[in-house]
């Protein structure tokens, strides 16, 4: 028997962040998950406003403030496909990923042919954010 052996022991259960106790920091995520939910379905309509991104921020401040808020949105016929997949598997539809490709892309290449030659480095410093976020995307499951 190896001592290396991990096929035996017992998995860390997934376990959800705890409502936090203090009531002040309750306030505030459950503030903040409303505004990023607002944000989410502004997403929606208009465009290169993230939807997923901003959900998901959601359900990660109502996990902390109130477990009423996380299981409606959880149960939401739109939005909770999106927090489920993240909670369980961290994983990312993959038209989600492709949106969020092009809408990089897109403000990119606006910003090549709308800025002037001497703030070129707002595109290279964009670029670099965006290659980075682009790439952690990428590694991520498809859901």
């Amino acid at each position: 028997m190896s001592i290396l052996n991990t096929t035996s022991m017992p998995k860390a259960p997934n376990t959800k962040p705890a409502v936090s106790k203090n009531a002040l920091v309750r306030a505030l995520f459950a503030a903040f998950g409303g505004v990023f939910l607002a944000l989410g379905v502004a997403g929606i309509i208009l465009p290169g406003v993230p939807t997923t991104v901003f959900v998901l921020m959601a359900a990660y401040c109502w996990a902390r403030s109130s477990a009423r808020f996380h299981a409606w949105l959880m149960a939401h016929r739109v939005f909770g496909r999106i927090v489920r997949d993240w909670e369980e598997r961290q994983a990312v539809p993959r038209r989600a990923k492709y949106l969020a490709w092009s809408m990089m892309s897109l403000s990119n290449a606006w910003l090549y042919y709308s800025l002037p030659s001497e703030k070129l480095w707002l595109l290279v410093l964009s670029l670099v954010v965006c290659a980075i976020g682009a790439l952690w995307l990428y590694r991520l499951p498809d859901a």
